[in-house]
Formats: structure tokens, C-alpha cells, sequence
């Protein structure tokens, strides 16, 4: 047991970690946790824990196929690591996609709000199903334990069922996450866009997927039961021989594990499944001439060559090598191979391969990095305690259970306290808890929450009737007593008032300079895409269950990418309700104000030094003039400076 405990130390610290980064996430919100944008909106959590993350976890319904369909029962001793495998898998992805949707309260309306037409919401309903499935697959190894006879009885009978239907919910979701691309012919690279990704989803998780299980039973091996893949450990076993098994030196064959057979069968299927991947994939690059660009050398050619010699050029070549296959270190460098090849392939389509179109790079935060890892460590945990403690791999945990014994402490050294004095697991969480904790707080807090964002305050009449207005945006003194009436009328009466407020929101004449420039020194997001969808459904009389649905099609062209550069300006349906000065910029950007201080300054600042040029006005274009708070040293410079 002390051989997993550097393992689990580490485990708890990028689980705690990623717990703060969780917390800030809820609090904060994804703008201000995330590298995401508009044009990159799908990031680390969607893809690497969800998308690749189910894919990786397909183990479950794969060795459940080659067990309950084909029968080949010498892989029966897989079938429970594989369905934990899957059940943790599932259960990531599903935590994952929790944090990464914009409003997490709401994970329940597609279980109530119903889209047919849309592949999320298949994807979310398979993953769902099975993920419940994998639960009830694990019912019997949990109810052993508790003795609860009749239950495990019931939950055997219904095996076979059971399987079918997760075989057949987990082929439809993979198919189903790969057509989701399918949408995007025009910003997906070439090498990666494709009419057969459903088809290569489903294969690459298919083969990778038996690989991972290969793994997983190369470091429970290493970790607990040596013998059963590595051999008895004796001379002749640690001897230096050809990998490929064979003699040791002395006359005499190498011994080799009771399970290591199993795995080399188990990843022969793999490879040949993978094998169909690249053959398949080959074709398709030269049947839509997609050859031409692998042959242009960018960036996105080499990495697309990468994906393919991890995902399927190194394994085929260690498992199917004489000299290599029965090695258990070459079948788990193998594994690992094929396992980094199907992540880096779910991150190509569904990241890197963006990257030319969107015009912009992302690279994930440390707070994204930090839950990423830190989802995947808790199910590292939960894997080691369920391994540790019921019937999953062999029965052999209760012996490992009672040897464990008690260690004495010797305080000789940093790593014998350590190992020794914090002997129990609960001890040793703690204090990595102590110190993880506010360290990654240090790290991961964001910088969001400063002073310069706080939101503009509106104007304060001076007088009962707003003739003079206090214009003290960011209440810190540096304010502006604005005689609104005299400008109005100095500047030509009502007529003048559109110099000024040079747009109006929607049943307002003259709307206050705040409504929309609500930051004192960043830019405001003033468009709001539900409320839009909301207001044309109803605007335009759209029927349905969910009128908002069919809102798309009245801003953006049919057969287009759905984005703001594609749908029609702002002004074209707003000319009139905007009251935007003639004549009007119909390429005008709405969605964004500037920041309130910038739109203060640019509106007022340029006519102040034209009207400086005339006689006795002086001084008109001195920022004193208004912010006379400044000639009287109310408010010491350096704030102006700051906030400038």
C-alpha cells in the first residue's frame, strides 16, 4: 500500500486544487476563469474532459461487446475494471460540462425542455442514460460487499439487458459527438473536417478506448498484483533478455504474467481496430484531395501527422512487433501512445483545428487547467478507494487490507515523517489541504474584481429640476457639475440633443449615457443573444413549443456560420427606434460600448477645443474647467492618473 501513496499525495493535490478553481468558477463566472471568446468558444472542459473524456472511457461497452456479444470469456476478468473505468469516465465528463455550461443551475431543462432537432441534445441524453447504465453495472460489485444478496441476484439477471442498452446508447452519443462538428465546413481545417467524423469518432474511441483498458491493467499490475503481468520476480525474471520474451541467458524461457496473454490478445483487437482508422482516413484524404494540404507543411499538417503516429502508426508497430508484443512495458508505451493520440485528436476537431478560421489562439487559464487536472484526480482517488476496498480486479484487496499494519515514526528525515508520522490517508489529506488550499486561492483568484470595474453610477440632479447635473461616474471625487439645460439650449434646443445621445434603446428617446457604457474604463457587452431571440419570436409572431428556436433565420442568413459577422447589421431593423443620426452607419458595431470615461471624453473634449480657439475660451479645453474638484485638490492626481 505505501507504493500509492506519492501517487495519491499528488492525486489530492491537483484535486484540491481544482476544487478552488471549481469555486471560483461558480462565483466568478466563465469570463472571468476562462480564455474563452466568441470566436473560440469551446475550450479545455468541453473538449478534453467531456468530448475526449467519453471517448477514452469507452472500455465499458467494448470488453462488455467482446464478453456478453461474441462471448470470448477469457476477457471476462476485464469486465468490472472496465465498467469502473466507464463509470468514472462518465461521471468526469458530466462534472466537467457542469462547470463549462454558462448557467450550471439550469443542467436540468433538457431533461424537461425537449429539442428533438438538435445533436446536444441526443449527445446529452445518451450520456445521461449511460452513464446511469455504468451505475447499474456497478451495482453488483457494490452490493457484495454489503451482503445484499437479493439485490446482486437481480442486478446478474438483468446483465445482459443491461449491456445491450449501453452498448447501444454509448455507439449512439460517439457517433453524435462527432456530427456535432459537422456544422462547421467552413471554420474547421480541412484535414480534420470531415462528412465521415461520426464514423471515425465511434472506431478511434473504440480502439483507444480497449487500449486504455490495457493500461489500466498495466498500472493496477504495477502498483498491486506485479505477478499478474510482469512475472514472479526472481532471477531469471529480472534477468536482461529480448523483449520479446524467450530465453533469459541461461537456457531458460522468461516467465511471464498469468493476465499478460489477455492483454496481448486484448490489443491486437485494438490495434486492428485502429488499423481500420488509419486505413480509413488515408482514403478519405485522398478521395477529397485533402492530401494536398498534409502536403503544404503548416503547423496543422505536422500536428495532423502527430495525432496519427500516436493514435495508430507506434501502437500497431509495439503490438504487432514479435519483439515487442509481449512486453508488458511495450504494450503500456502502447497504450499510452494510442490513449495521447485519441486525446490530441478529440482537441484537434474540436479546438486547434479552429484556430485559422476564428483568427485568434486559445490557451486555456490556469484556473481551467487547474479543474481539468483536478476533475481527473478525483476519479484517480475514487478509482484507488473502490480498487482498495471491494471485489473489482481480484479478491486479493482483503489481503492487502489487513497486511496493512501500522508504521512506527522515525523522524529522521523530511520523507520518513512524512511516510511514517502521516501514515493514515485522512492525516496526510489534510495537511496537503492546508497548504494546496490557499496557495492555489493565491494563484487562480481572479483579477476581475478590481476597482476600475465597478459599474458607472448615473448622473444626481443638483436641482429639483435636473437643470444641473453631478456627474461622478465612478464615485471618487473627480466629478463634474454639467449644466444640461444650457448646453441644450446653447447648442440649438431640442434639436441639439442627438449630438449627445447619439443612439436610444428601443421605446426610449434620449437614453442616459450609463444605460450602455456601464464601466468606467472597459468596454460593456450591451447585446444580450437570449433577450434578442426572445424579442423576435414574439416581434415576429414565430410559433412553436419554443418560439425562440426559429428566431435564428430573421438576423442570419440561411446556410451561413451563425455568428455576428454574418448577421445583418444592427441598424437595419433599429434605424428607427434607435434614432441614430443621419445619415446612418449601417456597419456600425452595437453589440459593444466603450467604456464610459472614453465616451465622456470623445464626446466632449473635441467640441471644447474648437470652442477653445474663439476669444475669452481660453482655458475651455483645461480638464479643470470641468473637473474643478481637481483646481481645488479635493482629490489628490494620482486617482486621476490611475483611472486614466
Amino acid at each position: 500500500m505505501r507504493r500509492t501513496r506519492a501517487l495519491k499525495d499528488l492525486l489530492w493535490v491537483f484535486a484540491l486544487a481544482g476544487l478552488v478553481a471549481g469555486v471560483f468558477r461558480l462565483w466568478f463566472g466563465l469570463g472571468a476563469t476562462t480564455n474563452l471568446s466568441d470566436a473560440v468558444p469551446w475550450g479545455l472542459w468541453k473538449i478534453f474532459n467531456m468530448v475526449a473524456g467519453v471517448a477514452i472511457s469507452t472500455s465499458g461497452f467494448m470488453v462488455g461487446f467482446l464478453v456478453y456479444v461474441l462471448k470470448l470469456e477469457r476477457f471476462r476478468p476485464l469486465m468490472k475494471p472496465a465498467i469502473l473505468v466507464a463509470f468514472l469516465g462518465y461521471g468526469c465528463s458530466c462534472l466537467a460540462l457542469l462547470f463549462d455550461i454558462g448557467l450550471p443551475f439550469r443542467f436540468w431543462h433538457p431533461f424537461l425542455m425537449w429539442n428533438e432537432h438538435s445533436f446536444l441534445f441526443e449527445v446529452f441524453w445518451c450520456v445521461s442514460l449511460y452513464f446511469t447504465i455504468t451505475a447499474i453495472e456497478l451495482g453488483p460489485t457494490l452490493f457484495e460487499k454489503l451482503r445484499a444478496e437479493r439485490v446482486v441476484a437481480f442486478l446478474h439477471r438483468i446483465a445482459f439487458g443491461v449491456v445491450v442498452v449501453g452498448i447501444s446508447l454509448s455507439s449512439l452519443h460517439h457517433s453524435s459527438l462527432g456530427s456535432l462538428f459537422l456544422v462547421t465546413p467552413q471554420r474547421l481545417h480541412p484535414l480534420w473536417y470531415s462528412s465521415l467524423l461520426p464514423l471515425f469518432f465511434i472506431i478511434s474511441a473504440a480502439g483507444a478506448g480497449l487500449m486504455f483498458m490495457v493500461l489500466i491493467k498495466i498500472v493496477y499490475a504495477r502498483l498491486y498484483d506485479r505477478e499478474s503481468v510482469f512475472g514472479p520476480k526472481s532471477e531469471e525474471a529480472i534477468a536482461i533478455v529480448p523483449m520479446g520474451g524467450g530465453s533469459n541467458g541461461n537456457g531458460k524461457e522468461r516467465p511471464t504474467g498469468r493476465d499478460l496473454p489477455m492483454l496481448v490478445s486484448l490489443a491486437s483487437i485494438a490495434t486492428s481496430i485502429l488499423g481500420a482508422f488509419g486505413v480509413i482516413q488515408v482514403a478519405r484524404l485522398l478521395v477529397d484531395g485533402s492530401w494536398r494540404v498534409l502536403a503544404a507543411g503548416t503547423w496543422e499538417s505536422w500536428l495532423f501527422g502527430l495525432e496519427m503516429a500516436l493514435l495508430v502508426g507506434l501502437p500497431l508497430f509495439l503490438v504487432w512487433n514479435p519483439q515487442t508484443r509481449r512486453s508488458p512495458t511495450a504494450l503500456g508505451l502502447a497504450a499510452i501512445s494510442a490513449c495521447s493520440g485519441l486525446f490530441l485528436n478529440r482537441m484537434d476537431v474540436g479546438i486547434f483545428g479552429y484556430f485559422r478560421s476564428a483568427g485568434e489562439v486559445y490557451f486555456p487559464s490556469l484556473a481551467e487547467w487547474a479543474l481539468s487536472a483536478g476533475v481527473i484526480a478525483a476519479a484517480g482517488l475514487t478509482f484507488l478507494v473502490i480498487v482498495e476496498n471491494f471485489s473489482v480486479f481480484d479478491e486479493e484487496w482483503k489481503t492487502r487490507r489487513a497486511d496493512m499494519g501500522i508504521f512506527k515514526a522515525k523522524f529522521d528525515s523530511f520523507s520518513l515523517v512524512w511516510n511514517t508520522a502521516l501514515s493514515s490517508g485522512l492525516e496526510r489529506a489534510t495537511v496537503i489541504a492546508v497548504i494546496m488550499i490557499p496557495l492555489a486561492w493565491s494563484l487562480m483568484y481572479p483579477s476581475y474584481a478590481r476597482i476600475d470595474a465597478l459599474e458607472v453610477e448615473p448622473a444626481l440632479g443638483l436641482d429639483v429640476t435636473r437643470t444641473v447635473l453631478c456627474i461622478n461616474g465612478n464615485t471618487t471625487g473627480v466629478k463634474t457639475d454639467f449644466p444640461h439645460a444650457d448646453h441644450r439650449e446653447r447648442l440649438g434646443g431640442d434639436t441639439s440633443c442627438r449630438q449627445c445621445h447619439h443612439m436610444s434603446l428601443p421605446g426610449d428617446e434620449t437614453t442616459a449615457c450609463f444605460r450602455c457604457h456601464r464601466q468606467m474604463v472597459q468596454s460593456t457587452r450591451i447585446f444580450d443573444h437570449g433577450e434578442h431571440t426572445l424579442a423576435v419570436a414574439e416581434s415576429e409572431q414565430l410559433g412553436g413549443i419554443y418560439p425562440s428556436n426559429h428566431s435564428c433565420g430573421v438576423c442570419h442568413p440561411a446556410g451561413e456560420a451563425k455568428s455576428a459577422e454574418s448577421a445583418k447589421p444592427c441598424l437595419e431593423c433599429h434605424r428607427e427606434d434607435a434614432r441614430w443620426e443621419e445619415p446612418a452607419d449601417q456597419d456600425s458595431d452595437l453589440a459593444l460600448a466603450v467604456s464610459y470615461m472614453e465616451a465622456m471624453h470623445e464626446n466632449c473634449i473635441p467640441c471644447h477645443r474648437d470652442e477653445a480657439e474663439k476669444p475669452d475660451q481660453k482655458a475651455l479645453d483645461d480638464c479643470s474647467t470641468c473637473h474643478r474638484s481637481l483646481k481645488q485638490r479635493e482629490v489628490p492626481i494620482e486617482t486621476v492618473t490611475m483611472r486614466r
